[in-house]
């Protein structure tokens, strides 16, 4: 066919018609019309062969086969819009074609194919699979080839081109790691037809019957005729029966276990996904009461398919181990959509969207419906905090029942068998009487917390600001500090004017200054500072007494050239002089001492002077020089008449310092005795007798010595030899 699509007018392709000549006959054929059908064969997809129970071939047959299902996705996205959309509604195999895929994909949780070129034409097929769902729900692709919202609406609804199974799957297949685009495509399907919403409650009906079924499945004893004994929510739906003499043929196996276990999890990824990536669905689930059947699988199913588990499994078994993995994945994955729904309700209040009362009770609904069992709420409560997202409700809608709030917290708690938190019990005891918020007196009251958390200072603040609205955040709670957090007290003191001096100089419009996240992280790290001036004596932000003469820029110049320089500067020494000079340790330099003056015997009969006498804190004491003087000179006219003896050059212990004149004799005969004897040389033989001899004791000595010192002469001391060499100018420096 080559006739040419002509669309001068622009008109929907709805009301295009096209000439086209056939055998000479000209005939007028509507853009949407089965006569732009080529026949074609159109193969479905097919999952590639794993590595358990592989024939051989197996792989190159799924090549071709796959390479074939490739050409035709790439010859049916090539083709134009008219017949595009004409091969989709009227060709018998391209609805079940694309579907196929989407029903043989491989889902998140199972890993790639350990064939790198298996998995890489899968790739490519996943591709073009969505482009062509995306092509679907694109309404214009050129001005002249478009079709109106309306009529589109009517297409892919009518011909079942978009199923909420259909919807279900691309979110499982392409969920995860192309959510945005995702998102997108179902928000356009519901956006073109509101009656996919009551598709999917009629969906969601089928998977709580699903669930039922695994329920029953799992809770049900094979060796007996009664049924389960679970809750009465159960009453209503048909009970499974067993055929009769086939109680061996029906009991549970593994591989029953298994498949039951896989469906689960699909179910529970595909409401997650579907959850995320369009959010007013969680209203549908909602309006069907699906959460309690998302509350009772969990409860009713899920420790029973551990319990059948190890009843029909053989732990030894790669199996096992993956049927295990997959209910833990299914508990997760369960405890996500909860988190999902609960998720969108908090996002409305927090940003204001809707009417957020509806939205706080749509919340505590939900959590109410939880409360019904025990283990979900558990479970999530032990990733994901209750407490903390109701004290985050009750800052963003104070109004919120308090009733609904405690019954749910003590619910909670109680089952975990713990105290609720201390934060959260102060925050249950405000209560809202005509329209304000009143504190109970324990807040008040409570002196053994030194720094109480931020919820308590914000209840604090406004319980002073509903009676003193003029004063800024910051200052009420400069002065809640100051009373030690009273609130009688701050409010007495600021309609009394009697607050404390520190109090007076704040400005009454202080706001409260949030911490900084920077200074935080550096102190849970460990790191104090950000640079070397934080804190220290130069720091100008948090100091207003620096000393300015310290800081300088660039080089400070000293006033000194050298060493010398400064070691001859004497000024601080001189004004230390009438310091020294009060307590006689400084005297002037004719009364200094002289080597040729013997001033030993000089004290000797000295009186003390009449102040030194007369001043009672210090009483006179008779030197122990000036002591047995009498017996002293007795002894000393008995020497004189004795021959000199060695023991008299030695000095009296009683002289202060020893005599000028004997110190010179006695140097100058040592320098004398020491010019007659000079010392003998030393030996430093290293070379010795002759090798296979022997050497002798000093010769080996020597040796010993020169290795230990050799660092200090030859070519070792080329460096010390430099800097003499520097130093004498003999060299450049």
């Amino acid at each position: 066919m080559n006739t040419v699509y002509y669309n001068p007018e622009n008109l929907p392709i709805e009301n295009v018609t096209i000439s086209t000549a056939n055998d000479g006959v000209v005939q007028i054929i509507k853009a949407l019309d089965p006569y732009w059908v080529e026949k074609k064969n159109l193969i479905l997809y097919e999952k590639p062969p794993t590595s358990s129970g592989m024939i051989i071939g197996a792989l190159d047959s799924w090549r071709s086969k796959m390479s074939l299902y490739l050409e035709n996705l790439k010859w049916l996205l090539s083709l134009e819009h008219h017949r595009f959309w004409s091969t989709v509604l009227y060709h018998p195999q391209c609805m079940d074609s694309l579907i196929s895929f989407l029903q043989e994909s491989s889902p998140p949780y199972i890993p790639p194919h350990e064939a790198k070129e298996i998995q890489n034409l899968y790739e490519e097929i996943r591709r073009l699979v969505f482009v062509a769902f995306s092509r679907l729900i694109t309404n214009k692709e050129s001005k002249t080839q478009w079709m109106t919202k309306e009529h589109m609406a009517s297409l892919i609804y009518e011909n079942f081109i978009f199923t909420i199974p259909v919807l279900w799957d691309i979110c499982l297949t392409y969920g995860v790691d192309n959510s945005r685009h995702v998102s997108r495509l179902v928000e356009a399907v519901y956006t073109l037809q509101p009656r996919y919403e009551g598709d999917t409650a009629q969906a969601l009906v089928f998977v709580h019957e699903a669930f039922k079924y695994i329920i029953l499945q799992v809770n049900k004893d094979y060796d007996c005729e009664d049924p389960p004994n679970l809750p009465e929510t159960f009453k209503g739906f048909g009970e499974i029966r067993r055929p009769t003499n086939s109680k061996g043929q029906e009991k549970l196996t593994f591989d029953t276990l298994r498949d039951l276990v896989v469906h689960m999890l699909d179910s529970a990824m595909t409401l997650k996904i579907y959850v995320e990536v369009y959010s007013k669905g969680v209203h549908i689930l909602k309006s069907t009461n699906f959460i309690l059947s998302i509350v009772q699988v969990y409860e009713y199913g899920i420790p029973h398919l551990y319990e059948k588990l190890e009843e029909v499994g053989d732990p030894t078994r790669v199996s096992y181990t993956e049927v295990e993995e997959f209910i833990d994945l299914t508990r997760s994955e369960l405890i996500d959509v909860f988190r999902e729904v609960l998720a969108v309700y908090k996002n409305a209040i927090f940003s204001g969207e809707g009417n957020i009362t509806n939205n706080v009770e749509c919340y505590l609904s939900v959590m109410m419906d939880a409360l019904s069992e025990r283990l979900l709420i558990k479970d999530y409560h032990l990733c994901h905090p209750v407490h903390e997202d109701i004290d985050m409700l009750r800052q963003a809608y104070p109004a919120i029942d308090p009733v609904k709030t405690d019954f749910i917290l003590q619910a909670i708690y109680s089952n975990l068998d713990e105290e609720i938190p201390e934060c959260t019990q102060r925050q249950s005891e405000h209560r809202e009487i005509n329209g304000n918020l009143e504190t109970l007196d324990i807040l008040s009251s409570s002196k053994d917390i030194d720094i109480p958390d931020n919820v308590r200072e914000q209840s604090l603040i406004s319980e002073v600001k509903d009676i003193l609205p003029h004063l800024g955040d910051g200052f009420v709670l400069k002065c809640l500090e100051y009373y030690e957090f009273q609130v009688d007290r701050v409010v007495n003191s600021v309609l009394e004017d009697t607050l404390a001096e520190p109090l007076r100089k704040l400005d009454k419009d202080l706001p409260i200054i949030p911490e900084d996240p920077v200074d935080r992280k550096f102190l849970e790290t460990g790191v104090e500072r950000l640079n070397v001036f934080d804190g220290d004596q130069f720091d100008i932000m948090t100091r207003d007494d620096v000393d300015l003469s310290k800081i300088h820029i660039g080089k400070r110049k000293s006033k000194y050239k050298d060493l010398k320089d400064m070691l001859n500067d004497k000024t601080d020494v001189k004004t230390r002089v009438d310091i020294y000079s009060k307590y006689n340790l400084v005297c002037d330099e004719e009364a200094l001492y002289s080597d040729e003056y013997d001033d030993t015997y000089d004290s000797d009969g000295i009186a003390p002077t009449k102040d030194m006498a007369d001043d009672p804190r210090r009483p006179f004491v008779t030197p122990r020089a000036l002591l047995n003087t009498k017996k002293d000179v007795e002894e000393s006219d008995e020497s004189e008449s004795e021959d000199e003896k060695p023991s008299q050059e030695k000095s009296d212990r009683r002289d202060f310092c020893v005599n000028p004149e004997e110190m010179r004799a006695r140097r100058e005969a040592n320098n004398a005795r020491g010019r007659r004897k000079p010392a003998p040389a030393r030996n430093i033989d290293v070379a010795g007798a002759p090798k296979g001899q022997g050497q002798t004791k000093d010769v080996l000595n020597n040796r010993d010595r020169k290795e230990k010192h050799k660092s200090s002469r030859a070519n070792h001391n080329r460096r010390q030899g430099a800097q003499w060499k520097r130093s004498q100018g003999m060299m450049p420096s």
